[in-house]
């Protein structure tokens, strides 16, 4: 190894530098999602400061009025940014932090994956990594579209891959090494976590096919990890109808988004983006240095007989590698519409997520082939490298801490997790109620209001009615919201009445009213109940497991 060391760093970190040259400026590159994900950093540690646990309402966003997306949208890179909120962090540093972090735990990932497939050694294994490092979709991840989420699943999914192994030959994978990668991966993205656990699993059949004994291992495992992840899923699957997202017309429009076959290989590295049309302006490309790993990897194997491991390997590999091309092309249109929930990934190009790091196999194994193999990749890399080189980005954004906090937008591109019924612009109750106020505001009758706190999850007030009256609080109703008027929890008015916003009807007289956004569905409940319960059954194991190690030594 300490032979290789050498090598190894320079086949990898020059890359790896390339990709994450824009986070060493000041400010962060402007990308699709990057700023939204600096707004959701600052909402997660403003929600927890007002008392969510876990955050599901976002009190600052769209004008004030809230929203729901932490109930609906994967929260590991939120989590992972309280830490450094608490100290003080600026969200732009946090953000480059945990980027940079995804690329370095991907790469240790795929080197560990490798290692367990007994392929190649290590100057082979980090010209491996080194693909995924400069693959189109790992670079649009920087430059072009700063989905935090997606490069934390990128990351993680190879220990996935590793952890299959870890079951196939080590008869004790402890329950640390599982809840350390199956939790975050459950938590990491909405959409990577639907398609990459399905990935996995099939994997995990042709990797460990009758090891009952590992399955079963495997398995509890995997419910205890899942289990964990549930105070997430659970309200995110069973709220779904609260909100917008069905009619949204990125999960209606997945169709309009397939990849022209030409696309996978010549689209080239810019700025832009995915219409719904044969059109993308940005780059879809799955990578040169995987795709002809996948056209020379499945001649060799092709050419291969008898039933060596490594066969079976390279052929787990190319099976992968072409089904994940043609689910991206209108060719698997029929497949697709068969499929339920399929609408959610709204882009098929997602799939090269998975691409980049399934074919991996085969490249190593040509490498490992033959010195022209060596001299090609070397070739298509130096290439691809310069492509990065040549890259800036488009521009860049730098806020200070309070422009994140106040962030004025939902964070989603087209307000899917909007709820049902709001309106900004319905007359008449915009004239009176359409800007927001750290204040209730009478619609209807008279009422003299005294505030006493008022944050965006909960707050207090006095109210002298003074004729029967319609009262609003300018939030979005969402479920979980209660108020209690005189201690007495009370009823709301109609959606239609208050256009989507808390409120409701008060005769004559003198209230306290107190207003607060609870964990109180059912949904939440058991989600958040079961996580417990399976927490404490994880680190009753692991501390036991922890235990029996010191005896040990």
């Amino acid at each position: 190894m300490k032979k290789f060391l050498l090598p190894i760093l320079l086949i990898t970190l020059f890359p790896l530098f390339a990709l994450i040259s824009p986070y060493f400026k000041q400010g962060v590159p402007y990308t699709h999602d990057g700023e939204n994900h600096l707004a959701r950093f600052a909402n997660y540690k403003i929600a927890l400061k007002e008392g969510q646990l876990p955050p599901r309402f976002a009190p600052n966003l769209n004008n004030h009025y809230g929203y729901p997306v932490f109930n609906y949208n994967y929260p590991l890179a939120n989590i992972m940014s309280v830490p450094f909120s608490a100290l003080g962090i600026s969200y732009e540093f946090t953000f480059k932090v945990l980027m940079i972090a995804a690329f370095i735990v991907g790469s240790w990932g795929i080197y560990s994956w490798l290692k367990a497939l007994k392929l190649g050694n290590s100057k082979t294994r980090a010209m491996a990594i080194t693909s995924f490092l400069l693959a189109p979709f790992t670079v649009n991840l920087v430059y072009v579209r700063g989905n935090i989420g997606e490069a934390w699943a990128m990351a993680l999914f190879p220990w996935l891959l590793w952890l299959t192994h870890r079951y196939k030959d080590d008869k004790k994978v402890s329950y640390l090494e599982s809840t350390l990668i199956l939790v975050p991966f459950f938590l990491s993205h909405n959409v990577s976590v639907l398609f990459g656990g399905i990935i996995w699993f099939i994997y995990t059949i042709l990797i460990l096919q009758k090891d009952w004994d590992q399955w079963k291992k495997l398995i509890w495992k995997g419910f205890i990890s899942l289990g964990m992840s549930l105070w997430f899923w659970l309200p995110a699957i069973a709220e779904k109808n609260q909100i917008v997202l069905d009619n949204a017309g990125l999960t209606n429009q997945f169709s309009k988004h397939f990849v022209n076959p030409l696309q996978l290989i010549t689209s080239p590295l810019e700025f832009g983006f995915s219409f719904a049309a044969p059109i993308n302006t940005m780059s879809v490309a799955v990578g040169l240095s995987g795709f002809v790993a996948l056209i020379l990897g499945t001649i060799l194997i092709l050419k291969k007989k008898g039933k060596s491991a490594l066969r079976k390997h390279g052929l787990i590999a190319v099976v992968f590698g072409w089904v994940l091309l043609v689910l991206q092309t209108s060719i698997s249109s029929g497949f697709w519409h068969s499929l339920p929930l399929v609408q959610f990934i709204q882009f098929p190009w997602r799939l090269s997520l998975y691409f980049v790091i399934l074919v991996l196999p085969l490249m190593v194994m040509l490498l490992s082939h033959h010195v022209v193999f060596k001299r090609v990749f070397v070739f298509i890399l130096f290439f691809q490298l310069l492509a990065v080189l040549r890259l800036q980005p488009v521009d860049y954004r730098h806020k200070n801490t309070i422009d994140y906090d106040l962030f004025t937008q939902s964070t989603s591109t087209a307000n899917e997790n909007m709820p049902k019924g709001f309106s900004y612009a319905v007359a008449p109750i915009t004239e009176i109620v359409g800007d927001w106020s750290q204040s209730p505001r009478v619609f209807s009758g008279k009422a003299d209001i005294k505030v006493e706190r008022w944050t965006g999850s909960d707050r207090r007030y006095q109210l002298m009615v003074k004729e029967k009256s319609l009262i609003f609080e300018p939030t979005f109703y969402f479920s979980g919201w209660k108020t209690e008027i005189n201690n007495q929890e009370i009823n709301y008015a109609s959606m239609k009445e208050t256009e989507g916003r808390i409120g409701y009807w008060l005769n004559p007289g003198d209230y306290e009213v107190y207003s607060h956004f609870t964990q109180d569905t059912w949904s939440r409940i058991a989600g958040n109940t079961t996580s417990i319960i399976t927490g404490a059954i994880a680190l009753w194991f692991i501390v036991h497991e922890l235990i029996n190690f010191k005896k040990k030594r």
